[in-house]
C-alpha cells in the first residue's frame, strides 16, 4: 500500500511540475498584452474563488491558525513569486526556474545563518553543487552583470525564506489556506503598484501601466490561475499521501519539462551546458533531500 502511495504522489508531483512548466511558458506571451502588475492582478482575481471552490469541495479546511505569521509568510513567498514572473518576462522559463529552484540552497544557508545549524558535509556539497548547476543554467555574463543576471537568484532567496517560514511558523496552516494567503497577497500588492506604474509609466514589463484587456490576455491569463490552481491541489495532495523527501525530488522535474514545453511549444533549444545544469541541480536535489532524510530519521530514533 505504501508503495502504491509513493508511486501516486510521485505522478503527482510529476504532473505539477508539467502543469505549471507549460502554463509559465505563456508569461512572455502575456508580456506582448500588458504589463506584470495588470498581469498579477487578474491571475489572483481568476484563481481566488477557483482554490475556494476547489477547497470545499475536497473537504480541506481555510481556517487561518495565526493571521500574523500566515501573513509575513505570504509577504515573503510572493516577493519571490513576482520576482520570478518579473523574470519571465524576458528569461526562458528553465533559467529563471533554476532561480526559483535555488531556493532549497538559500535554506540550507540560512538554517546556518539563522538557526545555527550544522549541515554537514554532504549537504555543504549539494549546496554548492547546486548552486554551480544554477549559474551552468542561468549562464550570467559576469562581465556585464545587470539586474536581470541575479533576479532569479533573488526569486530563490525569497521563496526558500518563505518555505522556512513555513515550516517553522506555519506548520499548523492547510495547504489550501497557504496558497489563498499568497494569491491574496499577490493581488493587494499587484492592485497598489498598477495604480504607482500608471501613474508613472514605463516601458518595460514591470514597469508597464494598465492597459485596455484583450481577449487573448484574458484566456492567457486564465490559463495561468486554473493551471496554477490545479497544480497546488495535485502538489498538496501529493505531499499528503508522498514521503516529503521524495515528492521534493520530484518537483525538480519543472527543470525538465520546463526546456521541453519550450522546444515543442516555440522551436526554443536548449544548450547543452544548461542540459548538464539541470542534471546537476536535480543531482543536488536529490543530494539534499537524501541528507534530510537522514537527519530526520537520525533524531526520531533518539
Amino acid at each position: 500500500m505504501q508503495t502504491t502511495k509513493s508511486g501516486q504522489a510521485a505522478l503527482l508531483a510529476l504532473a505539477a511540475s508539467a502543469i505549471l512548466s507549460f502554463i509559465d511558458n505563456f508569461v512572455a506571451a502575456v508580456s506582448e498584452e500588458a504589463g506584470l502588475w495588470q498581469f498579477q492582478l487578474f491571475r489572483a482575481a481568476f484563481a481566488l474563488p477557483l482554490l475556494i471552490v476547489a477547497a470545499r469541495l475536497m473537504g480541506k479546511s481555510l481556517k487561518v491558525v495565526r493571521f500574523g505569521r500566515i501573513a509575513m509568510r505570504s509577504i515573503v513567498v510572493s516577493i519571490g513569486l513576482l520576482i520570478y514572473f518579473a523574470s519571465l518576462g524576458a528569461l526562458p522559463v528553465s533559467q529563471a526556474g533554476a532561480g526559483l529552484f535555488s531556493s532549497p540552497l538559500w535554506v540550507a544557508l540560512l538554517s546556518v545563518i539563522l538557526f545555527r545549524q550544522q549541515i554537514g558535509r554532504i549537504m555543504t556539497f549539494a549546496v554548492v553543487l547546486g548552486f554551480a548547476g544554477a549559474l551552468m543554467l542561468l549562464q550570467p555574463d559576469v562581465t556585464n552583470l545587470t539586474l536581470l543576471s541575479v533576479m532569479p537568484l533573488a526569486a530563490g532567496l525569497f521563496y526558500g525564506l518563505g518555505m522556512m517560514l513555513t515550516r517553522h511558523w506555519c506548520a499548523d496552516e492547510s495547504a489550501m489556506s497557504l496558497a489563498i494567503g499568497i494569491f491574496l497577497t499577490i493581488g493587494i500588492v499587484s492592485l497598489v503598484m498598477l495604480f504607482w506604474v500608471t501613474a508613472h509609466p514605463g516601458s518595460t514589463f514591470m514597469s508597464a501601466p494598465w492597459a485596455m484587456p484583450t481577449t487573448r490576455f484574458l484566456w492567457l491569463t486564465l490559463l495561468q490561475a486554473v493551471g496554477a490552481v490545479f497544480a497546488v491541489t495535485l502538489i498538496a495532495q501529493a505531499y499528503r499521501i508522498g514521503n516529503p523527501t521524495m515528492v521534493s525530488v520530484f518537483e525538480y522535474s519543472f527543470l525538465i519539462f520546463a526546456s521541453i514545453w519550450a522546444f515543442v511549444l516555440w522551436g526554443a533549444t536548449t544548450d547543452a551546458l544548461a542540459w548538464v545544469g539541470i542534471i546537476v541541480i536535480v543531482a543536488s536535489g536529490i543530494l539534499m533531500a537524501q541528507s534530510e532524510k537522514r537527519t530526520s530519521d537520525a533524531a526520531t530514533s533518539l
